[in-house]
Formats: structure tokens, C-alpha cells, sequence
């Protein structure tokens, strides 16, 4: 099971969202809504804060308790039509000996810039899709934090794709990378390996999509290094697009399988059998 669970902000729409998608039998399950901005409420910091909103009977909160070393998530929706009542709650450890930081603030220009913090930690939680129960077990289970605000340039692109898994032993092992509008992004950029508290950064990457966002994702390291040589293959399709004929926002998000490798002098990290998910995103506005 990998869920994705949202509160997102771009100031003149907002959405919450959860996605439950099945990685075996490639479904997925959406709760979500679009709302007005004035329903949700994004942290500004990671102490002590809280991400939320709701409309109606659906909530969705993310509470930050970055100086205890907890990330806790709770959302609740009362199902409509086929869709399932839905409940989830639970929390990540973060703290020192668990898990590894990436805080960045890289440059679009001057006058603009995007701050991110993203974690890979542990989990343990429950999640109830109607009758269905599935029980995170916290020596098994695995969060991703990714806390990012960003004044973008217009029109607004980036590409990006992460997985996580434990491997044998317990210790957390995933990925983040990125090509997006930042100054230099040998130099700034967000690409990393998490190894158990541990972070090792990586060179910029380029993201080729020859066949269109439902084919293959070909991730290397843009200077032609051979540090990273990853590929995704989405399974399960989702999309968001505002607009006619998308013209306002462009998105494509779908989950699926990794292969490939990154290696560097740091760290030498096989991506065969993880699943996670991709990004392509092109805003207007």
C-alpha cells in the first residue's frame, strides 16, 4: 500500500488530498477535494504547526512536532457513492538516530526563491477504506515529509520522482530527485539518497519521457556522470489539470515501479523493486 496525503495551497485554488493506490493490483483510490484557499491553512515552520483543512465531513491534518522528532497525520472522510468511508491516523519519527534531513533554499532570481524540507523516517499508523483495515507496522512502514513553499517563476515547470522502502534490516532507503527552475542546479537542487539518518546529495538531473507521461521516466544525472541511471514505469495513472485543454495547469502524477541505480563515492544504492511515484507539472498561473 503507498498512500499520498496532501494539503496544497497555490493561492488561488487549494486541495486536500489522499490517495490510497494498491501497488500490486495497480488501483488506486482518491479522497480528495478542490477548495477555497480560505479552507486550508499551510504550516509556516515545523514546530509546533499544523497543516489542515476540511469541507464538509472531510479533514485533513498534518501536525509538525519537528523539535520532539514526530509527524503525525490524521484524515477522515465519510465516503460517497462507491467510495468508502475513510479513515487515517498515525505518525513518523524523526528525531536524532531516525531519520535523515534535506533543508534547502535555492534561488529562481533574485527576488525569488523556494525553501523545501523533505525527511524519510519511519511509520506506524492505521488505515481503514471501509471494511478493508491496513495496520502500518513501524518496523515495515516508512513516511515521506515534503514540506516545500516556493514563489515560482510564470509559467511554473518541474519534474520530479521519489521512492522509499526498508530494506531487510529495518534501515529506511529511498530517493529524491528533481529538475526544476532553480539557478545552477549543479549547485542547488533538492536530488538525495536517504540511508537510514543519513543523507548523501546527488548532481542535478534530467528527465526524459519518451513516450509521454503514461510511458517510461528515464532519470539521469544531467552532466553525464553516470551517478544516477534510474527509470520508472508508471502502473497507476492520476492527473489533475485545470482549465480548457489544460491550458491553466497541466499535471500528470502517477505511481509505479523503479529500477536502476545510483551510485556515487558516498553511496552505491540498487532502485530495482521500489515503487513510488512521478510528478510533471506545468502551471501558467
Amino acid at each position: 500500500m503507498f498512500v499520498l496525503g496532501a494539503v496544497y495551497d497555490t493561492k488561488s485554488i487549494s486541495l486536500l488530498q489522499v490517495l490510497v493506490v494498491d501497488k500490486q493490483a495497480a488501483t488506486i483510490g482518491r479522497w480528495e477535494q478542490k477548495v477555497p484557499t480560505s479552507m486550508v491553512h499551510v504550516a509556516r515552520g515545523l514546530n509546533h504547526t499544523r497543516s489542515h483543512g476540511h469541507v464538509g465531513r472531510f479533514s485533513l491534518q498534518l501536525t509538525n512536532e519537528m523539535d520532539s522528532g514526530v509527524v503525525a497525520v490524521d484524515a477522515s472522510h465519510p465516503g460517497r457513492g462507491a467510495l468508502p468511508p475513510l479513515e487515517l491516523h498515525g505518525a513518523g519519527r524523526c528525531g536524532p538516530g531516525e531519520a535523515g534531513h534535506l533543508v534547502i533554499c535555492h534561488p529562481f532570481a533574485d527576488d525569488r526563491a523556494l525553501y523545501s524540507h523533505k525527511t524519510m523516517m519511519p511509520f506506524a499508523g492505521t488505515l481503514r477504506a471501509g471494511a478493508e483495515l491496513t495496520v502500518f507496522d513501524p518496523d515495515r512502514s516508512f513516511m515521506i515529509l515534503d514540506d516545500h513553499h516556493g514563489d515560482y517563476p510564470s509559467p511554473m515547470r518541474y519534474d520530479w520522482v521519489t521512492a522509499v522502502r526498508r530494506s531487510d534490516g529495518g534501515r529506511v532507503e529511498g530517493f529524491n530527485l528533481t529538475d526544476n527552475q532553480v539557478r545552477d542546479p549543479q549547485r542547488y537542487n533538492e536530488n538525495a539518497v536517504w540511508l537510514g539518518d543519513r543523507v548523501h546529495r546527488l548532481p542535478a538531473v534530467h528527465v526524459e519521457r519518451p513516450d509521454g507521461p503514461w510511458g517510461s521516466w528515464i532519470v539521469r544525472d544531467a552532466d553525464g556522470s553516470g551517478q544516477v541511471e534510474v527509470r520508472f514505469t508508471p502502473t497507476v495513472r492520476s492527473e489533475l489539470h485545470v482549465g480548457p485543454r489544460r491550458w491553466l495547469a497541466e499535471y500528470y502524477g502517477p505511481f509505479g515501479w523503479y529500477e536502476g541505480r545510483i551510485h556515487t563515492d558516498d553511496v552505491d544504492l540498487s532502485v530495482d523493486g521500489m515503487f513510488g511515484m512521478g510528478e510533471q507539472k506545468f502551471i501558467r498561473v
